[in-house]
């Protein structure tokens, strides 16, 4: 409930301190008095967008602040999960910077604006005019309806069923959209592994380079070969019996000098390798032969590993390899993704029953619901002057579940006698869709759906014995909840509990807009200058006085 409302530097206030109460509060004013501002100021706190123009001076900080009784079981979870302090007197405080800077606290901790109009969204309901057209928006009058029927909680089962046959067709529709893209590139994919799986990749490509160019260098190899065979062993003598003649010399002073001992040594083991070597030159010119189908083969293989090397932007065969592994691995995936499709489907075939399930449950409360919202609706209009209308709450069966249901919605009425039932917004005055939204805000207020309900100027477009009908039903709302309602109507301001007025004065060359609280003879003469003008009769008098009674 909000306790105080404080307004600092905004728009035509200087500053401003106003107490509210329980029960039903009328606001009255002149009209350009500034009741829009202490609206517009009140919007700031449940999260509102800032306007540097609103500013009263340019050169000052603008702060409002808003205290509110609250009930800790109602909003503790709303303060646990934003990691607010929660207070029973909670504090609401909006700051703006002359720089157009916007700050918002919650009980000092500072939150944006998104938390603050969550909070200040279960704090207040605004009725505006403009708003009286809400009453035509579907998920308002599901709204109404599950009130009717206290269908509430099982409307609330029905979301999350939904919500979880949603998710899963959202992952069908991506999956099928994988798919299609899968469609488009599985022939290609196919190709590349088919290319890639033609080439042993299991082959070392550095030995087969290695035996291209010895095929192909083949003839040089046995020339060369054969002619280092004839320097180790040519004719006149070669390297392996000069060396023996070398040892031979060498051993004739071996008994002179161990050194000589150590150099033979060496000289027999060169002997030895460069034995070996002949051996192995020998064997290799042997084992070479110059086989021009293999070299074709061999040239023909290495220029394909370097073919896909080069056209799949890789380097060696090791990145082919892992080119190729990922490949089957895409592949693999797309051939699941049937399997897949069809696991998600049956889930949701699973989960759409369970949806549609609960939402018979919910078809059946609201059904039951309907007629006693039609009944309470005409009987609170036959109160508001309109004894003919007749109102009804048309259900048509949906072929899939929404939103909101198994079923469309639309209310419906009957003005006159003998009129045909037409939806609200092609047949309802400005005038008959208030007194139709009171009736509604009047259901929600007694199922406990509204917090503080402000209405500004809802009676706008009657007059008389309607507008003390509604003053009546706005009392009565006042028993339930906090209800405050700006009005011109002294119908409507003689059944307020409590009364502010709302005026301005000129201050110097400044004009400032004040709000006070009546007593009980303020009051009466407020409401005698709503009846007759500014300066009231004794029969307006006499009037104000009999309207308060």
């Amino acid at each position: 409930m909000l306790r105080n409302l404080s307004i600092k530097n905004y728009a035509l206030i200087e500053a401003l301190n106003v107490a509210f109460n329980n029960g039903f509060t009328v606001v009255t004013g002149e009209t350009g008095s500034g009741k829009s501002i202490l609206l517009g100021a009140l919007g700031l706190i449940l999260g509102e967008r800032a306007d540097l123009k609103s500013l009263r001076n340019k050169d000052e900080k603008c702060i409002i602040e808003g205290t509110f009784s609250l009930n800790k079981v109602s909003y503790q979870t709303f303060f646990n999960q934003n990691d607010i302090d929660f207070d029973d007197e909670t504090i609401l405080r909006r700051e703006i910077t002359p720089s157009g800077k916007s700050r918002a606290f919650i009980n000092d901790t500072p939150v944006n604006l998104t938390v603050l109009k969550e909070l200040g969204e279960q704090l207040i309901d605004i009725h505006s005019q403009h708003q009286t057209q809400q009453i035509n928006l579907a998920n308002f009058q599901y709204l109404v309806l599950d009130s009717a029927s206290n269908a509430q909680k099982v409307f609330e089962e029905y979301k999350l069923e939904l919500k979880a046959f949603d998710a899963v067709n959202k992952k069908i529709t991506a999956l099928e959209d994988l798919q299609q893209k899968a469609l488009a590139e599985q022939d290609y994919i196919k190709f590349q592994l088919e290319e890639l799986s033609a080439l042993d990749l299991s082959l070392n490509k550095e030995e087969l380079e290695q035996e291209y160019n010895l095929l192909a260098n083949a003839e040089d190899v046995i020339r060369v070969s054969n002619e280092a065979i004839e320097i180790i062993n040519n004719e006149h003598g070669g390297v392996v019996n000069s060396l023996q003649q070398l040892e031979s010399t060498l051993s004739k002073l071996e008994k002179i000098d161990t050194l000589y001992s150590e150099l033979i040594k060496r000289v027999k083991s060169a002997a030895i390798e460069l034995k070996d070597i002949d051996f192995e030159l020998s064997s290799k010119v042997d084992d070479l032969e110059i086989d021009e189908e293999r070299l074709v083969y061999l040239d023909e293989l290495l220029g394909e590993f370097n073919r896909l090397e080069k056209k799949y932007n890789v380097l060696g065969l090791e990145e082919l390899v892992q080119l190729k592994e990922e490949l089957e691995a895409k592949s693999d995936q797309f051939s699941s993704l049937d399997g897949q499709l069809v696991r998600l489907q049956t889930e949701s075939k699973t989960l759409k029953e369970s949806v549609i399930k609960v939402g018979k449950v919910l078809s059946g409360m609201r059904n039951k619901g309907v007629l006693v919202l039609e009944k309470r609706i005409e009987g609170t209009l036959k109160d508001l002057s309109m004894p003919n209308a007749l109102f009804k709450v048309m259900l048509s069966d949906l072929e899939e579940p929404s939103s909101f249901g198994l079923e469309a919605i639309d209310f419906q009425i009957a003005t006159n006698k003998g009129a045909d039932f037409n939806s609200l917004k092609k047949v309802a005055s400005g005038g008959e869709l208030s007194r139709i939204m009171l009736a509604i805000k009047m259901i929600l207020a007694e199922k406990g759906m509204l917090p503080t309900l402000i209405f500004d100027e809802i009676d706008t477009g009657v007059s008389g014995e309607v507008a003390n009908k509604m003053g009546d039903i706005m009392k009565e709302m006042g028993d339930e909840l906090q209800v405050i309602s700006i009005t011109h109507l002294p119908q409507v301001a003689s059944k307020g509990t409590s009364h502010l007025k709302v005026y301005k004065k000129d201050k110097g060359e400044v004009t400032n807009t004040f709000i006070t609280t009546l007593n009980k003879e303020e009051r009466l003469i407020e409401i005698a200058k709503m009846l007759s003008g500014a300066n009231p009769s004794d029969a307006a008098l006499s009037n104000a006085k009999e309207l308060l009674n």
